[in-house]
């Protein structure tokens, strides 16, 4: 176990480096761009990347998590090369396809959407950047699935740059609107498969038909799964848009934003525990450790989302003015969904590991399901509260059927009523901080600072961390701080 967590560590500091770094800067951006786009302009965007996104799953075809299922099928480099090379074919070729449809259909789409074709430039925009961006995908979830941290470290880096050049541009300079929204991520991911193309050649072999075929049949069976994901994310715009404003989807878009910092936060953490855990799968103790992980895994994931729902007014305050409030009480809820896609990774990597390609599919497509007919249902009474309750149960739902498929074919000891209390005594800190009364500034951060502490000491209390864990913490600190001091210690 600790060797294990070791290496998760080592590759989150390599991940999270420049993973954390492009979020900063986007944090940094926020108070500015919010200062020169007004709701609608993100409410617009928002809805534009919704339909392109749908269009780019199809496209892709569940490549990239086919890529990540066989990568690791046989270790020896020349296999390798060729699931990589094999799933860049036919992934070059969907995209293509897919952008040619969007161009086409993009006048029909505007008109479908917002009842008018004054966003035909959007869409076709859009289209035109599909191929652009797919030679990066495949190639940084090959690196990934290498677990070659510094190539990852550099595309960051890239991401982080060419995002910053982009804002710049587009939004602050040329005051381009939601069209500046969109070029901004098209340009970034250009970038990322020029320079993936450059850096991560040697990962590219000659393919090969029968590895196409094992990689299209795979992702023939993710790509349900994929679509469905997108679906439990994306979904309730396609309901919103003919309920609400504009405005109203720019409040909504930007809740959806903020909860997804917890995913930022986090994303180094679920970057590298995927491949480590494909790549320890076979070790004897394999299940065991999976299971000792889940503790932290999930222990972390909850205390990040609580600090993002306590705070999230506070947080609206210093990035964006006072046209964006409204959105503050929606990000409590919506983070949920990414607690629940958190704890999901864990049952993922369990799936890969046991090859239940199908069960994640249908898992997703259930959860899919259930987020439509709730969207369907509470939309146009509730608008964008019945959107945010569809989308947390339907984050739920897969994450649920996923983990009795996975004990049934993998059983792995997950300590789960642990778990499930620690979910519960999160549910309801974030409920009582709802109710904390519009006090002075101090005196309210205070009181949400101490609804925060009572988490991770309920954690010892549950048995999410032992008392010996607690200790060896302390003493790791202790040390280190004792280290610290007597190299900064002057000499006599």
């Amino acid at each position: 176990m600790r060797q294990i967590l070791k290496r998760l560590v080592r590759m989150i500091i390599g991940y999270g480096a420049v993973q954390w770094a492009g979020p900063l800067l986007s944090l940094i951006f926020t108070p500015i761009i919010t200062r020169v786009l007004n709701p609608a302009d993100y409410g617009v965007a928002d809805y534009v990347f919704t339909i392109s996104s749908a269009i780019a799953i199809v496209a892709t075809f569940g490549l990239p998590q086919a890529l990540t299922t066989h990568f690791n099928d046989q270790s020896d480099s020349v296999w390798q090369r060729r699931v990589v090379g094999s799933a860049l074919v036919p992934a070059l070729a969907f995209a293509a396809i897919a952008s040619v449809a969007l161009l086409i259909l993009a006048p029909w789409i505007a008109q479908v959407s917002f009842g008018n074709q004054m966003h035909t430039s959007l869409f076709q925009l859009v289209g035109a950047a599909f191929t652009s961006g797919t030679v990066g995908m495949i190639l940084t979830t090959a690196a990934q699935s290498a677990l070659r941290v510094r190539w990852g470290m550099t595309f960051s880096v890239a991401t982080v740059l060419t995002m910053a050049m982009g804002n710049v541009l587009f939004i602050v300079i040329l005051r381009l609107g939601a069209m500046g929204l969109l070029l901004t991520p098209i340009l970034t991911a250009a970038t990322v498969s020029v320079l993936s193309a450059i850096i991560a050649r040697s990962l590219i072999g000659a393919p090969s038909w029968s590895t196409v075929k094992l990689l299209l049949k795979s992702g023939a069976w993710l790509l349900p799964g994929a679509a469905a994901v997108w679906a439990l994310q994306m979904v309730d715009r396609l309901f919103l848009v003919r309920y609400v404003s504009t405005t109203e989807l720019g409040h909504y878009a930007i809740a959806n934003k903020l909860a997804g910092l917890l995913y930022v936060a986090l994303s180094p953490l679920y970057t590298a525990w995927t491949p480590l855990a494909l790549a320890t799968q076979n070790d004897p103790n394999a299940r065991e450790r999976y299971a000792s992980m889940s503790r932290i895994f999930v222990g972390v994931v909850l205390l990040a989302a609580l600090g993002l729902s306590l705070f999230s007014t506070e947080i609206l305050i210093i990035l964006t003015r006072p046209a964006y409030l409204p959105a503050s009480p929606y990000v409590g809820f919506l983070v949920y969904g990414q607690v629940f896609g958190g704890i999901g990774t864990l049952f993922y990597a369990g799936a890969l590991a046991s090859r239940l390609l199908k069960e994640v599919s249908w898992s997703a497509l259930v959860g899919a399901g259930v987020n439509m007919l709730l969207n369907f249902a509470l939309v146009p009474t509730y608008k964008i509260w019945g959107a945010t309750i569809a989308t947390v149960i339907g984050m739920a739902v897969p994450q649920l059927f996923l983990y009795v498929w996975v004990q049934r074919k993998y059983p792995i000891p997950y300590p789960i009523s642990k778990l499930v209390y620690a979910l519960l005594v999160q549910f309801v800190l974030v409920i009582v901080g709802r109710f904390v009364p519009p006090l002075r500034f101090p005196l309210r951060v205070a009181l949400k600072l101490g609804l925060f502490a009572l988490l991770p000491l309920s954690y010892i209390w549950l048995g999410i961390i032992s008392r010996h864990e607690v200790k060896q913490v302390g003493l790791f600190v202790h040390n280190r701080l004792r280290l610290l001091g007597s190299v900064i210690e002057p000499e006599d």
